[in-house]
């Protein structure tokens, strides 16, 4: 997701009238018994498939921020850019590698690996049949989002791991036009809506390039260069006991942090709509031991083998506590 805070930041987590669906040859989708099911998985082939722009809110920790998303698709792969409207002017640019943080402001390139749901305050599910082992999905009705007809879509957790999620579902094309993140009291932390939302007419496309043009004056900063023959090796020594139901590792990998000879291990867990990251380094000062929050987020650090241990995502304070808590070192 795009914050404001430095980008350096473990916090830093970081969102159409009709044509034919350019990709819909491409890809097969599964028909379900329950209607909520087939609205959910409806969605999600619409955001990755269809080639649109718009303009939403995102309203997050008391904050407002106006947003512009344009995405593309064809036989290559997704591309897709999000632009903050207000504030301090930044930018992330993904593509099927990478993914590109840019803050004129500070005059700062940050190049990432490419993961999906990873930058962005739009949520999109993925494995729609295995989120209906861990959520319930009922439909609420209809209603109306930027003179828009939407069906809404409550996905409500079955355990104390996960937020639940609301969405409006544009009835014509399936986009995505409103949603909310609702935590484990109850109470919406996040909420998304869209002003404008229109697909591109014919051959017309958005100009997405993946590396901006900089100059002297930007920090390039490559946690990816994207030739995989220079990555570094990931630590399986650091190994987890236990994961709460329905999370998997999703990604795992080893990073130089820059400017130093210290390195971050990162795991990422995800159970198709929540997600989370856990990060290991070694210990260069006093680290604070226990649970912290920020909105939607929540962290849990502690110190193991003179490592700090942190466990961060937008899932309840439970889930990055069992998390943390269940990492060890097992020397290979």
């Amino acid at each position: 997701m795009i914050h404001n805070s430095d980008p350096g930041s473990k916090l830093t987590i970081i969102s159409k009238r009709l044509i034919p669906i350019l990709i819909s040859s491409l890809v097969s989708i599964p028909v379900f018994a329950d209607p909520a099911m087939d609205w959910v998985q409806k969605m999600s082939d619409a955001m990755r498939n269809l080639n649109y722009r718009g303009d939403f809110v995102y309203v997050h920790e008391n904050l407002l921020e106006s947003m512009q998303i344009s995405h593309y698709r064809d036989a290559h792969g997704e591309k897709e850019r999000l632009i903050s409207l207000n504030g301090e002017a930044r930018e992330v640019i993904r593509d099927n590698q990478n993914l590109t943080c840019i803050w004129p402001s500070s005059r700062k390139v940050v190049v990432d690996l490419s993961r999906k749901n990873s930058f962005s305050p739009i949520f999109i599910p993925e494995d729609i049949a295995r989120l209906e082992k861990f959520y319930v999905m009922k439909l609420l009705g209809k209603d109306r989002v930027a003179n828009m007809n939407a069906v809404v879509v409550h996905i409500d957790p079955k355990d104390k791991y996960r937020y639940g999620m609301k969405f409006w579902i544009n009835e014509d094309n399936g986009l995505m036009m409103k949603s909310s993140l609702i935590n484990e009291n109850g109470k919406v932390v996040e909420k998304v809506m869209f002003t404008s939302l229109e697909l591109f007419e014919g051959d017309e496309k958005p100009v997405i390039d993946t590396m901006p043009k900089i100059d002297e004056s930007f920090t390039l900063v490559r946690y990816h260069s994207g030739d995989s023959s220079k990555s570094f090796a990931a630590d399986n020594s650091w190994q987890l006991g236990r994961t709460p139901g329905g999370f998997w590792r999703e990604s795992v990998m080893k990073r130089k942090i820059p400017d130093s000879d210290y390195f971050v291990h990162q795991m990422v867990y995800t159970d198709g709509l929540a997600s989370l990251s856990v990060f290991i380094e070694r210990q260069t000062g006093v680290t604070s031991q226990g649970g912290s929050s920020m909105g939607a987020v929540n962290a849990f650090i502690r110190i193991l083998n003179n490592h700090s241990v942190t466990a961060i995502g937008e899932v309840p304070a439970a889930t990055v506590k069992e998390i943390a808590e269940s990492v060890s070192y097992q020397q290979q």
